[in-house]
């Protein structure tokens, strides 16, 4: 997936202009993170092929692809009529939910900081024009 994610990234871009490390054109940025994509995804190909490697499938987890699924929908989702505190606390509670071992109170303490920190670097910091609660 890597592999094919850089190549598509490259046949996109292959139209923008480079331009320079002193000058960067449009497509410098994705451009040389397509490059780096192909080379990860070359090296991951590499080493899973190669002899001996094991090619055994571990189970799917699908508590935790669903929670953390959801939790990108529940941001998604709620970012606009909610604002950015309550999206971030939401997002983050679901998240940890994926993992059995979390307790309630864990949950919340990394809610609760994920969510300020958020406020404090989206909102306070670069200044974004975000809500940060409902109105």
């Amino acid at each position: 997936m890597v592999l094919v994610l850089g190549l598509g990234m490259l046949g996109i871009a292959k139209g923008y202009p480079l331009g320079r490390v002193s000058d960067m054109g449009p497509g410098f940025v994705p451009i040389w993170t397509a490059i780096g994509l192909v080379m990860l995804g070359g090296a991951i190909l590499v080493a899973d092929l190669r002899p001996g490697a094991g090619l055994a499938v571990p189970a799917i987890h699908w508590r935790g692809l669903a929670l953390i699924s959801a939790s990108v929908l529940a941001f998604a989702a709620l970012i606009h009529p909610a604002g950015l505190v309550p999206a971030i606390f939401v997002a983050v509670a679901l998240s940890k939910l994926a993992d059995r071992t979390n307790r309630p109170l864990t949950i919340l303490i990394y809610s609760v900081l994920t969510a300020l920190a958020g406020w404090g670097l989206f909102l306070v910091l670069l200044e974004l024009p975000i809500r940060a609660f409902w109105r």
